[in-house]
């Protein structure tokens, strides 16, 4: 089995986000088998919990954006604005062969951070726009 890690250099990329955000959850073995918790995961070396977002990188065929979950351990967890532009600070991939035996690669990501871009414009949500409007 290979797995190759990789910086990405975020200078050339243009990462979106969708405004979800999941606390990932530590799992326990249990006599019958693997259960949640229900406690956030916490990462050993920081104390910092783990959590997963969702943004959309140019990963797809000719540039388009495709949905991935970013890994990020950090005590600081933004509120982002859907569809707004992102930074992914220490932004990396790993690349690992298939876990299910098949054919193929499994790609996932992690960052140091995540933040609003600098000089993007927070657009307001639909319900700020519409309490607005009335």
């Amino acid at each position: 089995m290979f797995e190759f890690n990789a910086p990405i250099d975020t200078n050339q990329l243009q990462a979106i986000a969708t405004g979800h955000a999941q606390t990932m959850e530590r799992w326990e073995d249990t006599p019958q088998g693997r259960r949640s918790s229900g406690q956030p995961l916490i990462d050993e070396a920081t104390g910092a919990p783990v959590r997963i977002y969702d943004v959309m990188l140019p990963t797809g065929r000719d540039g388009r954006h495709e949905l991935h979950g970013v890994r990020i351990t950090s005590h600081e967890a933004p509120e982002l604005t859907p569809y707004s532009p992102v930074e992914l600070p220490g932004l990396r991939a790993k690349v690992r062969q298939a876990r299910n035996g098949a054919k193929g690669v499994d790609v996932s990501f992690s960052a140091d951070g995540i933040a609003p871009a600098a000089g993007s414009v927070p657009r307001p949500s639909r319900r700020q726009a519409e309490s607005e409007a009335a």
